[in-house]
């Protein structure tokens, strides 16, 4: 049996009541529907605003998935818990493999406040009930769901008002590309520009200029975007300046840089930093 905990660190769960409700569960007095997945998605919440499920179809097959967190997350995966079902027939090997595989490209692509916790879990579950599946289509479903879970974290990111996507391409390699994304959606002035709906592409560039591992980064080959328009290199006119105000002040900013390097392409997610995060965790146990 597999516990998995959120909430205050260092507070001991009530064991006793829990393995009590397990021995129930096993001896089959308490029953499970997949409906039920709802009620799991709010009992697991701490901080969250919103319960997060989230389902697709393959074939005959379902998949759902639930997830908790929105603080306390920079993957490995830091305080985020994440379930998915399915009753598509896939093998033990094969289902480890695109689990894996789709964490690496979703949950693990997924920061809120660069701090990770003492607790994280994601779990994948087959059945088979509902017969074999084309492995390619059932990869790409697991995919949405669990994107679909890491857009729904991010906007609810304690204090959030705005979910931000960082897109890095052309760089030399995928690690590259997703340090440079994660050093962008992490950096506290980027993210406070995004809540203030300031274009300051000065605080991209100095978010960008933190790998200094990579020397090959190079302002000259650089290029910085929010939304569709290019910010840096290139002079904004005052009709960029006016679309650049209904961009940032939207509901969700998409930042892109172009690194001139490669083909790599990595995309993070996150969201902006408002006072109610302060708040929020000043109080926590208070």
């Amino acid at each position: 049996v597999l516990i998995s905990s959120t909430g205050v660190i260092g507070r001991p769960l009530p064991m006793d009541r829990i393995t009590a409700h397990l021995d129930r569960l096993v001896a089959g007095d308490v029953g499970f529907a997949p409906a039920e997945l709802d009620r799991v998605a709010q009992a697991m919440m701490t901080t969250d605003t919103v319960a997060k499920r989230s389902t697709a179809t393959v074939g005959d097959a379902t998949i759902v998935g639930v997830a908790k967190g929105v603080g306390m997350i920079e993957p490995d995966m830091a305080t985020l818990l994440t379930y998915v079902v399915t009753d598509a027939e896939v093998g033990a090997a094969d289902l480890d493999v695109i689990f894996r595989r789709v964490v690496a490209s979703t949950f693990n692509c997924l920061s809120i406040d660069t701090d990770t916790s003492t607790s994280d879990t994601a779990i994948v579950l087959a059945n088979g009930l509902a017969g074999p599946v084309d492995l390619g289509a059932f990869e790409t479903a697991l995919h949405a769901v669990a994107l679909d879970l890491v857009k729904m974290i991010a906007r609810d990111g304690e204090g959030a008002t705005t979910l931000v996507e960082v897109t890095v391409d052309h760089a030399a390699d995928q690690r590259q590309a997703k340090r440079v994304a994660k050093l962008i959606v992490n950096s506290p002035l980027v993210k406070t520009a995004v809540h203030g709906a300031d274009p300051n592409w000065g605080r991209v560039a100095m978010a960008v200029g933190k790998a200094s591992e990579y020397p090959d980064i190079e302002p000259s080959r650089t290029t910085i975007r929010f939304g569709p328009i290019e910010v840096f290199p290139t002079p904004l006119g005052d009709a960029d300046l006016v679309a650049l105000e209904t961009i940032m002040a939207a509901d969700e900013v998409s930042i892109g840089v172009s690194l001139g390097l490669g083909d790599a392409t990595a995309t993070v997610w996150g969201c902006d930093l408002t006072d109610g995060y302060v708040r929020i965790n000043a109080d926590y146990t208070t």
